[in-house]
């Protein structure tokens, strides 16, 4: 089988209203030089691919958030004409000395993976070994909230089935009030996953945080991730000691994850990039015994479906992951939604992804890249 043409498009999907941010939180970003630098993630464009070929399967990809269209078409010449059953799935042909971009690498992958699957009739979690559960546990996702706004978003979450919450924040948020309403709202029938993305930026605000949280008899924290700089793993590892509400670090590279492990830097990983990273760092963490949960970029259903697929077939991914579904966006881009039920994705069954692209919602979202 023969890969005849990559097609690609570029898509803009809006959130619903109120879905990450409150409206006293936006926008983020940062001023650089006297001029504010906006860095709001929903405007910026996702790229779906379609790989055709000369038996009329067609793979599906999606490339994370913020990579221009021109970028993934620029390898499009790696993949046109060459049979599908020639590619060594450990390494793809994409990283040279003169390029290297794993966003660009996972859509390709994706696609890649989607293509065999529906050229065997099987589901991608068979090319890992096979599934150790049909359903993954999944978090609520939302952004920086006023109190008011997180305890609705509390009630919404559990309505919906889910048993934690996952929360941006930054070491300013009024985080002592924010989790007092989400308890208020649902008592105990919801944790919160606290990610500052590193924006605590040292340990005592953490020390300090956790401290007031006794002080108010807060106790409905899952974990803090990524609270500060994880290159300083010294700071991880002091955070352990002193604390008994776990630690977790958002990695991609099997590097850093030698290296956490190695430290006994964490608790627990968050972990992303390409579907066979991703089984090559959760095998790592099993061997440590360290509980995993796959992360997102907030995308759209392709992505979601390969999550949901990986995080079967690693025996170590028992956390929550980071798969939304149309909880954030209005729409997946996708035929038929991903299945949840009582806080978990169920894995798609069909042959690849078991997922099909919605044209028309590709035309309704569709923008032109940025080259």
């Amino acid at each position: 089988m023969k890969i005849t043409r990559v097609e690609t498009f570029s898509v803009i999907v809006p959130l619903h209203e109120g879905a990450w941010h409150s409206p006293h939180f936006n926008p983020e970003g940062y001023v650089y030089g006297g001029t504010w630098v906006r860095l709001h993630w929903p405007d910026f464009p996702i790229v779906l691919i379609r790989l055709h070929t000369d038996e009329g399967l067609i793979g599906l990809g999606e490339v994370p958030k913020g990579i221009t269209q021109h970028a993934v078409r620029q390898v499009a010449g790696f993949f046109e004409g060459r049979d599908l059953w020639s590619f060594n799935m450990q390494e793809l042909p994409l990283e040279t000395m003169w390029f290297a971009n794993p966003s660009v690498y996972e859509g390709y992958e994706m696609a890649l993976y989607d293509l065999m699957g529906k050229a065997l009739n099987v589901p991608v979690y068979r090319f890992f070994g096979g599934a150790y559960r049909d359903r993954v546990a999944v978090s609520r996702c939302s952004g920086r909230m006023t109190p008011e706004d997180a305890a609705e978003t509390a009630k919404q979450a559990v309505a919906q089935g889910y048993r934690v919450l996952k929360m941006k924040a930054t070491a300013d948020d009024p985080l002592i009030e924010r989790l007092e309403a989400i308890r208020e709202a649902v008592g105990d029938q919801l944790r919160v996953n606290i990610d500052p993305n590193q924006r605590f930026h040292q340990p005592f605000r953490l020390f300090a945080l956790v401290e007031r949280m006794r002080e108010h008899g807060l106790h409905n924290v899952e974990c803090f991730e990524s609270p500060y700089n994880q290159k300083n793993l010294d700071w991880y590892v002091l955070a352990r000691q002193k604390l008994a509400i776990p630690i977790a670090l958002h990695l991609a590279n099997p590097a850093d994850v030698f290296e956490a492990v190695k430290r006994e830097a964490c608790d627990w990983l968050n972990l992303g990039g390409p579907l066979v990273n991703v089984y090559k760092l959760a095998g790592m963490a099993e061997a440590a015994g360290i509980p995993t949960w796959h992360g997102s970029g907030v995308g759209l259903g392709i992505s979601e479906a390969a999550y949901a697929h990986i995080c079967a077939a690693c025996k170590t991914m028992t956390l929550t992951s980071d798969i939304c579904g149309e909880t954030l966006r209005v729409d997946d881009c996708i035929t038929e939604p991903l299945r949840f039920a009582e806080g978990h994705v169920l894995v798609p069954q069909g042959p690849g992804l078991g997922v099909e692209l919605d044209l028309e919602a590709v035309q309704q979202y569709k923008v032109t890249s940025s080259e």
